[in-house]
């Protein structure tokens, strides 16, 4: 019986079984294994290479509602640096030392931590599918060992800093300037920015609602819910709202030019008479790294802004939970993880005006006439 060709080699496979019976007996075992057949007993996962898995598990993936610019960077991780290194090796014979070899094989080339680790996920989550599809039995990549990577210091922009780059983005694009501004005094993230429409942005209420993304994606954008899939809410302060408003007449302006009207829908941030096509996020970027580098302030980068929020808010004392809610963290304790250090000086500056207050209170602190006079 064949069981079709082989998604390895290329060539046909057949299945052979004696029997010794009777001719009613005989057709009865050859439905059963026609059946076990139908059913993929006969095939052997274990030998698929791992290029073959990788091929089946980007198939999947994109059956399962992926947004289409992770799709995109797992097939670069793929094709850069994954298939040339271990594409023909069988899953089946892939250890954990094979994976540890691997990664020093990356680092050694000269890729950085990040990078290999990027590698390892992809690897990992496509052969925990393996193990789900019963391919293999266990997950070598569980066993391995990838390179650390160890988080950067967060170093936000200054006041100075800020000031100078929403000068030169307001005087080269003022566009431009008011993503910026809307950056620094909200936190939103680049893409989430570029995401949001006109009826999202309630200025009468000094609020916006984040409820969308913008990705890039090979020669066109993807539009897709926030990373953490959840819709958040954000108050405005009166600055912000006055961007906003000269933003939103600028906006109209343009598609009275252009004859066309300027729907609720439209995106606060495009490049189209009508705002219908979002800014895509990565020319947002250039345009900024082109200003920046301009000043001078090449270690200021546009997430920076994001970091500027949350360090500012932190150095208030503004409330953890609070602070997550507006960066649109899904748990209170990423914004502890990576803001920890500024967190702890506002936590210092709290001790000491509570303190102070305290204790003025303490029962055994002398009244101000029993002090000893000063020298």
């Amino acid at each position: 019986m064949s069981l079709g060709r082989d998604p390895i080699t290329g060539r046909f496979r057949y299945v052979h079984r004696e029997f010794h019976g009777t001719k009613r007996e005989a057709q009865r075992f050859a439905a059963q294994l026609v059946t076990e057949v139908d059913h993929g007993g006969h095939q052997h996962p274990g030998k698929f290479t791992v290029a073959v898995l990788l091929d089946r598990w980007m198939e999947h993936l994109d059956t399962q509602g992926r947004a289409p610019s992770t799709l995109t960077r797992n097939r670069s991780v793929i094709k850069a640096n994954i298939v040339p290194r271990l594409g023909a090796i069988r899953i089946d014979r892939l250890g954990p030392a094979d994976l540890d070899h691997y990664y020093a094989t990356l680092t050694k080339s000269g890729l950085k931590p990040l990078t290999v680790r990027k590698s390892h996920a992809v690897l990992s989550a496509a052969l925990h599918q393996a193990v789900k599809w019963g391919w293999i039995d266990r997950n070598p990549a569980d066993r391995s060992s990838p390179p650390p990577v160890r988080g950067k210091e967060i170093v936000p922009p200054t006041l100075e800093e800020v000031r100078r780059i929403l000068e030169a983005c307001d005087a080269s694009n003022p566009d431009l300037g008011s993503l910026v501004y809307a950056a620094l005094t909200t936190g939103c993230r680049r893409g989430e920015l570029c995401g949001l429409r006109w009826d999202d942005v309630d200025l009468e209420r000094a609020t916006l609602v984040v409820a969308r993304s913008i990705s890039d994606v090979p020669g066109d954008v993807s539009v897709k819910d926030t990373k953490t899939h959840a819709t958040r809410r954000i108050a405005l302060d009166p600055s912000t709202v006055e961007v906003f408003r000269r933003h939103r007449a600028r906006a109209e302006e343009r598609a009275d030019l252009a004859g066309v009207p300027l729907a609720p829908s439209a995106y606060v941030w495009s490049q189209e008479m009508d705002s219908s096509v979002p800014y895509r996020p990565d020319r947002v970027t250039a345009s900024f790294i082109a200003i920046r580098d301009r000043l001078g302030l090449k270690h200021v980068t546009l997430q920076a802004c994001r970091h500027f929020a949350a360090t500012s808010l932190a150095g208030s004392g503004v409330g953890i939970r609070t602070i997550a809610g507006r960066l649109g963290h899904a748990n209170p304790s990423v914004t502890l993880k990576t803001y920890a250090h500024f967190l702890e000086v506002a936590d210092r500056e709290a001790a000491g005006t509570l303190g102070a207050v305290v204790a003025a209170l303490a029962p055994n602190r002398p009244p101000d006439h029993e002090k000893a006079p000063s020298a």
